[in-house]
């Protein structure tokens, strides 16, 4: 068994370039063995800025050999009376290259067929392998490529070097002018030697020996455990965040922690603003003294080793300018207050066709409003000036310059002006939540308004025909229509979620023409199916929640859907379920729906208990449901599994008396009726 190592030398790449396209790779490679029929044990890809690299061990020489059967024309038209084969038995044989000896008749489904066996002989991987990798090269899919130079071949940066090595040898390729061979180059400012390479051994010393370290997670240890030390040495607090962590060991070859500090005058400003500088902006780590107060220090991580203070004073350079230019806006935007910067919305066009950011926020304040009179009626006059105030920051200079801090600004002015504490918060967690696993709103303001903002933001897009397909969702609809979702259940809220979804359109509709009906039922199936898929996560199969779906308050609809997991899996439910399926098949089949059924019409004793129990067991149910015990109206149902047998087994619905018939179709739609009030049970598997 053998090995391959390919390495592909680059200008330095974006950070968030790197791990995909390892993946990649080892994905690519993986599918091309595996459709080839070459054995491996493992493939290793990982990189660096400078660097992509591959290394597949324990790699097959060569194909196996197979034998693959072909069949050919049915054996009546390859063969003659005498048994030898037809110009058309011969023609296949021929063209498919198969031996005499293999010939054969097999049998098949369709009858008797010619048939033979022809040989595969396993080729050499080295032979695959060199015409396949420049192929997977040239298909790895960065979000963006550039050609340089006078060159055709496209790639994230410019390529100055290729490694490829198969057992020992070259094996060589060539792309663009750049021929593979088996030399590799260290760190481009502490060991740029070119090194020879015959294994991953000496790959692994050559790049070692010149101050790059190929591993991913290894930089990334190399990073913690220096955090580590300085943290110890100089009684800070480091949060060291995974996402900054990520970026920063693949921004270099070999990492340095240096430790470095501004001025305290600048912990005037807000956390967000000092963590925002600092992470999104410069990529250091931010400190904190042992009680979690935001300290004058950070930890920026170099890529090459600090001879002297040169790299801290640069660092401190920057963040300075930085920091100075954030104490500016703050001051600046201060002396204007929140109301005159929500009047500028007015020429901020936040939709062609749904108008102006301004327009927006007089929609979700109507909405908002009427979400506090149904939830919260205690808070509306907080809850409108939330809404009426939340998005005035976005014409702040402090957040043209960092977009991210939108919300915080917000609550930061609000809190500068004198407004309310539960205003100022609920400014800033209306945007929440902002991705997958973000925090909540904690304030029933930033809820609704949260919630408000959402929904109106859904329902503009589908009445204009902005509907997310495939991966394109540039309003982030999906992320609304979980926020929702998870804003609603997180505080409990009784809320008719149609009926939400209808208010906004009538709303919408002041601005333009919009088919409320039609278009709310399509918003109202986008946010069921993120919620489906919610349920479905945490043990809800999809055919119970398709049952309960029609339950437009959410908390309704879960608990139902809970109610029937939990006996989904009993006898008697199983044929009440068949039961149901049966009668909704028969009515369907009548195009019946009329279940206004005369109880003089009935010929038999099992009409008549059917009748009682529709009777009786239906307002139970109802009653049930009504008060959201959904278990014990289920139970109350499986009560009907026998007088519904032996309504099937003794009445024939499709009596010859028409009348008969009519009022036998009506008599089960009525019990169809009673079913309903608890779940569609035509959609249990």
């Amino acid at each position: 068994m053998g090995f391959y190592l390919m390495e592909i030398g680059v200008e330095e790449l974006p950070a968030s370039f790197i791990n995909p396209a390892a993946e990649y790779l080892k994905k690519t490679f993986a599918e091309i063995l595996r459709d080839k029929g070459i054995k491996y044990a493992n493939i290793i890809t990982d990189g660096t800025p400078r660097r992509l690299m591959l290394y597949i061990e324990d790699l097959a020489d060569k194909q196996e050999d197979r034998q693959e059967e072909i069949v050919g024309p049915p054996a009546g038209i390859a063969f003659d009376e005498k048994g030898e084969l037809t110009k058309a038995g011969e023609g296949f044989a021929k063209s498919k290259s198969l031996p005499a000896d293999s010939l054969r008749i097999v049998k098949t489904e369709k009858g008797e067929y010619l048939a033979g066996t022809f040989f595969h002989k396993g080729e050499e991987t080295s032979v695959l392998l060199q015409k396949d990798v420049p192929g997977i090269i040239n298909s790895i899919p960065f979000q963006k490529s550039m050609r340089w130079a006078d060159k055709d071949m496209k790639f994230a940066r410019p390529v100055h070097w290729f490694v490829s090595v198969f057992d020992g040898q070259v094996l060589p390729f060539e792309m663009d002018g750049i021929t593979a061979s088996n030399v590799t180059y260290g760190h481009r400012f502490m060991g740029n030697n070119p090194c020879t390479v015959k294994d991953i051994q000496s790959y692994e010393k050559c790049l070692e020996s010149n101050n790059v370290v190929i591993s991913f997670e290894k930089r990334k240890e190399i990073i913690k455990q220096q955090i580590e030390k300085i943290e110890s040495d100089n009684n800070l607090k480091v949060q060291i965040d995974d996402e900054l962590l990520d970026t920063v060991a693949n921004l270099v070859e070999k990492p340095f922690a240096v430790l470095g500090g501004f001025s305290e005058d600048f912990l005037e400003l807000p956390d967000e603003v000092l963590i925002t500088s600092m992470k999104n902006h410069q990529k250091y780590f931010y400190t904190t003294d042992k009680n979690g107060n935001m300290c004058n220090y950070f930890i920026g991580v170099s890529n090459t080793e600090p001879k002297d203070d040169t790299i801290r004073y640069g660092y401190e350079k920057v963040l300075k300018a930085r920091l100075s230019d954030a104490v500016f806006f703050f001051e600046n935007d201060k002396k204007v207050l929140l109301e005159n910067m929500v009047e500028k919305l007015k020429d901020v066009v936040y939709q062609e066709q749904l108008g102006t950011s301004y327009e927006k926020m007089e929609r979700f304040y109507k909405i908002a409003s009427y979400l506090s009179g149904q939830l919260a009626s205690d808070r509306i006059e907080n809850t409108q000036r939330v809404a009426y105030l939340c998005k005035g920051d976005l014409m702040s200079e402090m957040v043209y310059e960092f977009p991210e801090l939108q919300g915080v600004m917000g609550r930061e002015y609000a809190r500068a002006q004198g407004e309310s504490e539960a205003v100022c918060t609920g400014i800033y967690e209306h945007y929440l939540p902002r991705f997958a696993e973000d925090i909540l709103p904690t304030t029933v303001e930033g809820s609704l308004v949260s919630v408000a903002d959402k929904i109106d933001t859904i329902c503009g897009c589908f009445a204009i025909g902005l509907i997310p397909t495939g991966n394109n969702d540039p309003y982030a609809l999906r992320r609304n229509a979980i926020g929702i979702i998870n804003i609603i259940r997180n505080n409990k809220y009784r809320l008719d979620l149609r009926r939400l979804i209808e208010y906004s359109l009538e709303v919408l509709s002041e601005k333009l023409s919009v088919d409320i009906k039609k278009t709310g039922e399509k918003v109202f199936e986008f946010i069921l199916l993120r919620l489906k898929k919610i349920l479905s996560e945490e043990g809800i199969p999809a055919d119970i929640f398709d049952a309960v779906k029609k339950y437009s308050d959410i908390l309704s609809l879960e608990m139902a859907a809970k109610a029937i997991n939990d006996v989904k899996d009993g006898e008697d439910f199983a044929v009440i379920a068949t039961s149901y399926k049966r009668i909704n098949n028969i009515l369907k089949k009548s195009d019946w729906n009329d279940s206004g059924y005369n109880p003089e019409l009935f010929q038999t004793f099992y009409e008549q208990k059917l009748d009682e129990m529709i009777k009786t067991s239906g307002a139970q149910i109802e009653d049930l449901v009504k008060n959201e015990k959904y278990r014990q109206a289920i139970e109350v149902l499986l009560k009907f599994r026998v007088p519904v047998d032996e309504f099937f087994d003794n009445v024939m619905v499709m009596d010859k008396d028409e009348n008969v018939k009519h009022n036998r179709l009506s008599l089960l739609c009525g019990l169809k009726n009673v079913f309903d009030i608890v779940a569609d049970l035509s959609q249990v598997n």
